[in-house]
């Protein structure tokens, strides 16, 4: 069974995640961090390197970054708190440049006081008498000092380009169409043929330039739109699969679970709490 809460600040937000299903390959528009609490942590791949969770290493994924989670044991929850950093939050607070990688390697090292203070934030997220700005404060001074411990001294090579303007024109064009259309089911070859490229040279640009696949970037912004319609309407979950270019709920449900961890209906419920009540009610356990 997988459960989720959130809390939301001007950072982005923080979920706390108990889950036992793999996360298919995904990206997210934010930069994050994953922090394992209790349970079973399972492995991830982050690019093309191999992390494994614990007590003493957090794992940083940077923006549009692909990263997926192999769960160890089917019968083992994990229990999990991710920070998810708005990038032009951390431009400013950072003061980093536009399109710059905000972490150097894809884990962070722990110190014991470190991962205390993850767990007091675990515990502050669960306490019922929270203030949220108190909330907020101590949430961005843990981010403040897991950024010191990752801050790259220069970006990581190979990083993501800055999408404002460094990426391929014909690259640029592809993400704009999957943008208009998200709502539609394009394919590869209907995308290589709009740039003017054959689907082999298209596909190894692409990856060359964002290091996604185009199908993984697609689906980035198809769960960005889904997270945004679960939150801010009351429309039906089958009402939201059907904007998304699903044809079933069920396909949805099963898409939002391999790239979140959870079923969409239990997102929209932690969502709806998150907005309801001053703080984030206990985690299922």
């Amino acid at each position: 069974m997988s459960s989720i809460k959130l809390f939301r600040g001007e950072f982005g937000h923080v979920s706390v995640l108990t889950v036992s299903s793999d996360l298919v390959t995904h990206a997210h528009t934010e930069a994050h961090i994953i922090i394992w609490l209790e349970g079973a942590s399972g492995a991830m791949m982050i690019g093309d390197e191999a992390v494994t969770l614990g007590p003493g290493i957090a794992a940083a994924v940077n923006s549009f970054e692909p990263h997926s989670h192999s769960m160890s044991s089917e019968d083992q929850a994990g229990l999990f708190l991710a920070f998810y950093i708005d990038p032009d939050w951390a431009r400013r607070r950072y003061d980093l440049p536009p399109g710059a990688a905000l972490f150097a390697r894809p884990t962070i090292p722990m110190d014991l006081w470190l991962y205390r203070a993850a767990v007091q934030i675990f515990e502050l997220l669960h306490d019922d008498a929270n203030m949220d700005e108190i909330v907020d404060y101590e949430i961005e001074r843990l981010i403040d000092s897991l950024l010191d411990v990752a801050r790259p001294q220069s970006l990581r090579r190979g990083s993501l380009r800055s999408r404002s303007g460094l990426l391929d024109y014909r690259v640029r064009k592809a993400i704009e169409l999957m943008k208009l259309n998200i709502c539609e089911r394009i394919c590869v070859d209907e995308l290589a043929r709009n740039v003017g490229l054959s689907r082999a040279h298209f596909f190894s640009l692409f990856k060359e330039q964002t290091r996604l696949t185009p199908n993984v970037y697609w689906n980035t912004l198809r769960m960005e739109e889904a997270r945004r319609q679960l939150q801010g309407s009351q429309d039906s979950l089958i009402s939201v699969a059907c904007n998304l270019g699903f044809t079933t709920q069920g396909n949805f449900s099963r898409f939002f679970r391999d790239h979140v961890g959870v079923p969409p209906i239990q997102y929209r419920k932690a969502a709806a709490a998150r907005i309801d009540c001053p703080s984030v009610f206990p985690t299922e356990r």
